[in-house]
C-alpha cells in the first residue's frame, strides 16, 4: 500500500500599517482564503495554451489567449490596473468576485495612495515548501487619515494590448484599518505549496 501524498497550495497575507516616521501601528498576518474563478482560469489558459473567457475588473468577458502577459502583476509606481490594491468594500469574498468592491485610487486625494512600485522574492525552496512573496507600499499623502480600510487584493494582467486585468484573490479584512496622513499600509501575499 502506497502513502498518498497531499500538496497543499496556500496563500497568506500580512498588512502593515505605519506612520510617517516608520513606527508599526497595525499588523495583521493569517491566511487567506481567497483565490477567485479568474486565478484558476489563467492557470488553464497558461497549462493549455489555449483560450477562456474570463471576467476582467471591469465585469465584461473577455476571451483571454495565451501569452507572457496572463497571471502579470509586476505593476510599477502609480499603475493600480494591476498589482496589489486596497479598498473600503465590506462584502464576503465569492468565487464569482471580478474586483475589489471599493478600491482605493491612485494619487493625494480623499481616499488615494500613492501606489510604489510591486515587489517580489524569488521562489524559495525549503522542504517540503516552495513559497514566494509579493509586495506592495501604498502611501497617503491626502492630507488626512484615510480610514475604514478593509479589503485587499492583487489584479492580474490577462492581456496586455489592449490591457485587460481580472481579480486573482481577494480578502476582507477582519477589521479596518486606518492610514494617517504620511503614512503608509503594506501589503505582501504569500503564496506557498507543500508537498
Amino acid at each position: 500500500m502506497t502513502e498518498k501524498m497531499k500538496l497543499k497550495e496556500r496563500l497568506f497575507y500580512e498588512v502593515v500599517v505605519r506612520d510617517r516616521h516608520g513606527k508599526i501601528l497595525e499588523r495583521i498576518t493569517t491566511l487567506s482564503r481567497s483565490y477567485v474563478s479568474a486565478w484558476n482560469q489563467c492557470l488553464y489558459v497558461l497549462n493549455r495554451h489555449t483560450s477562456c473567457p474570463i471576467v476582467d475588473t471591469g465585469g465584461v468577458s473577455r476571451s483571454v489567449l495565451y501569452s507572457s502577459s496572463v497571471l502579470r502583476a509586476n505593476a510599477g509606481v502609480g499603475e493600480i490596473d494591476h498589482g496589489i490594491r486596497v479598498g473600503k468594500g465590506t462584502t464576503p469574498i465569492t468565487i464569482n468576485d471580478y474586483a475589489l468592491e471599493a478600491p482605493c485610487g491612485e494619487g493625494m486625494g480623499i481616499d488615494q495612495f500613492l501606489h510604489q512600485a510591486m515587489a517580489a522574492s524569488s521562489p524559495a525552496v525549503v522542504a517540503p515548501d516552495c513559497s514566494f512573496w509579493i509586495r506592495r507600499v501604498l502611501v497617503n499623502n491626502s492630507g488626512s487619515t484615510i480610514s475604514g480600510i478593509r479589503e485587499i487584493g492583487c489584479y492580474v494582467m490577462t492581456k496586455y494590448s489592449p490591457r485587460y486585468c481580472a481579480l486573482g484573490y481577494r480578502d476582507v479584512l477582519p477589521g479596518s484599518v486606518s492610514v494617517p496622513d504620511g503614512g503608509s499600509i503594506t501589503v505582501t501575499y504569500t503564496l506557498k505549496v507543500t508537498a
